[in-house]
């Protein structure tokens, strides 16, 4: 484990002098320093379908952040987190994948009896039921960013969320934003509720968005395109099984008019719907762990019309818990039909790797 003396003196020792403000030392807001680190090696087509594989790679999931809170009165606390990227670099080029601070969940907020509310970067009500448990193990690219019909944020800035206290066993959050803040009239608004029976929590999500992605200009002609307005609906569950077995399952649903966002992640004209789902089963005995996931997307409708662009992937894991680290191994079927078209090879992928939170 990282200790926050050392980090504060190496930030220190780099960029200040020896007068200067110090972070965690002259501060008397207490400051946390917590991360992951996560190394694996990934083959993403073991059999080498349509002559497209590209080998093994190694993808560097690693990742920091701080955190700090201080009441400002006896009710009312304020904290704050800053949370880099993953170290990549591997094919995610995003700015998530670059290493960044504060491309993660960086925000300030206000907590009391009342709940919390963050202003800034962080998940939406609904991706964080879709990102976790329902898009693991490898399930995320069906049912987390895949399909023909895409239709809500994830992770996303200029935001105001809200979490309630958990009343006998109910509890929501709600969240409003800016979609892309370049574009007049793109923004969104989302929620999502957990009730939690013994050992069953079920949960329901919405978010809607307005010129969602805020547009796009075509290079060629120079002509600014509007988004669509997409709706997205989320029911889900999670149970709890005798001898160390537990299931969960998700269904989601987007329906957008006029405009939407299709899995080549361009702009197409129409009005369009599909659904999604996903299943996972997964059992405990002591430090080792078995996971097996299936997430399918169901063929789209564009402007009425049944499209051939389902996809699906099913997975396996076995993992570890040791010492605190978590060595897995994982094996994964893909076809994806909406990108490699209707008569899609499944593409075997293969990956081994080892994480570490501190």
């Amino acid at each position: 484990m990282f200790k926050k003396t050392l980090v504060a003196a190496a930030l220190t020792t780099a960029a200040f002098s020896a007068s200067a403000y110090e972070i965690g030392v002259n501060d008397e807001v207490p400051m946390t320093v917590y991360g992951v680190a996560a190394i694996s090696a990934v083959s993403y087509n073991v059999t080498d379908n349509r002559d497209a594989s590209t080998g093994y790679e190694l993808e560097n999931e690693s990742r920091v952040g701080f955190r700090a809170g201080k009441n400002m009165t006896d009710d009312l606390h304020v904290f704050i987190q800053v949370e880099s990227g993953y170290v990549g670099n591997f094919g995610n080029t995003g700015p998530g994948a670059s290493g960044s601070l504060g491309v993660r969940d960086t925000f300030v907020g206000l907590g009391g009896d009342w709940g919390k509310v963050r202003f800034g970067r962080v998940l939406t009500p609904m991706y964080e039921l879709i990102d976790w448990p329902f898009s693991n193990p490898g399930l995320g690219i069906v049912f987390d960013w895949g399909g023909s019909v895409k239709g809500y944020n994830d992770r996303h800035s200029d935001q105001i969320r809200y979490d309630s206290p958990t009343w006998s066993g109910f509890n929501f959050a709600a969240s409003t934003g800016r979609g892309d803040s370049s574009k007049e009239g793109s923004y969104f608004v989302g929620a999502n509720a957990k009730y939690t029976i013994s050992t069953v929590t079920l949960m329901a999500a919405y978010e809607g968005n307005k010129n969602f992605k805020g547009g796009y200009t075509d290079d060629a002609t120079k002509t600014y395109y509007e988004g669509g307005d997409v709706s997205t609906y989320f029911l889900g569950f999670e149970a709890g099984l005798p001898g160390g077995f537990s299931i969960a399952g998700a269904y989601k649903h987007a329906d957008a008019k006029d405009r939407f966002i299709g899995a080549d992640w361009k702009f197409h004209d129409g009005d369009a719907s599909q659904g999604s789902y996903s299943l996972i089963a997964q059992y405990w005995n002591g430090p080792l762990g078995l996971k097996a996931g299936y997430s399918a997307t169901l063929d789209s409708e564009v402007n009425g019309q049944t499209q051939d662009d389902a996809d699906s992937v099913v997975s396996f894991q076995v993992m570890g818990v040791i010492n605190g680290f978590v060595p897995y191994a994982r094996v994964a079927g893909r076809t994806l039909t909406s990108v490699n078209g209707p008569d899609a090879d499944t593409d075997l992928v293969l990956r081994v790797g080892l994480e570490y939170g501190f």
